[in-house]
């Protein structure tokens, strides 16, 4: 029986303070509990915070995360990592070297006799229009290639500042967050008509799980607040909570 974890908005800091140092700590349990289970591991997007891979240079703060994500390969864990838009930039480190498989856009794949539609969510709101336009100027190739000249301790610092103002300008509230997931849920209906059976995404923050017929709709959370998570037990799709020790959790809405 195939089994299978979905993360996402995981958001793993490269200055990594207490704080910091608990998440990975929650993180790195549930990763341990992946691997005893050999179940895959789906991450929908921003499991970094902001990750841009230099051709010949790596983040020192994630080197745990690196060292834990090679751990799980060595034991054979299947990692599949869809990205986000604060980690859109992967590269063939994380390919090459992890042996994880990148998927730059959304992807629908077979796992467990079953379709599965995964996306990381940004982009799908109605009043996206601007971040769409956006999202196309910062992936173009010129503009990822004149990143890639800037010394890394510029382009990273430069990323935080970016980083800390989206999250402070996209602090929204719960009836916003509602009406996302309504929207999600919609967009998830004509996906689910191409013939998949199950729609996972992120990038909301707002945990939810939807069953439509036979179908299932997953939007997984954060690992911020909610340490939620998507569990597929080869059979049925769940949403779940990790057990969280160290720091405060908020419940599943």
């Amino acid at each position: 029986m195939e089994t299978a974890y979905f993360l996402s908005d995981v958001h793993l800091k490269f200055h990594v303070d207490e704080t910091e140092a608990l998440r990975r700590q929650e993180l790195f349990g549930l990763l341990d509990q992946i691997k005893a289970e050999q179940a895959t591991l789906f991450i929908v997007g921003d499991w970094f915070d902001f990750y841009f891979e230099y051709r010949h240079v790596i983040t020192a703060g994630y080197f745990d995360v690196f060292m834990k994500l090679a751990e799980l390969r060595k034991h054979g864990v299947t990692i599949h990592y869809v990205a986000g838009n604060h980690d859109y930039w992967l590269g063939k480190f994380l390919t090459t070297d992890l042996g994880i498989q990148v998927h730059l856009r959304p992807v629908m794949l077979d796992f467990g006799g079953k379709r599965w539609h995964l996306i990381h969510g940004d982009g799908l709101a109605k009043d996206d229009r601007g971040y769409r336009l956006l999202r196309r100027f910062l992936r173009h190739p010129v503009l990822i290639a004149a990143f890639r000249w800037l010394h890394p301790d510029v382009g990273h610092w430069l990323a935080k500042f970016v980083s800390y103002q989206s999250r402070t300008l996209n602090a929204e509230t719960e009836a916003v967050l509602e009406n996302r997931v309504q929207e999600n849920i919609v967009y998830a209906q004509q996906i689910f008509a191409e013939g998949a059976d199950f729609f996972v995404t992120g990038h909301v923050h707002w945990p939810r799980i939807e069953h439509i017929g036979e179908k299932a709709f997953l939007t997984i959370g954060d690992w911020l607040d909610h340490f939620s998570f998507g569990y597929y037990d080869g059979a049925n799709l769940l949403l779940k909570q990790w057990p969280v020790k160290s720091l405060p959790q908020r419940e599943l809405p």
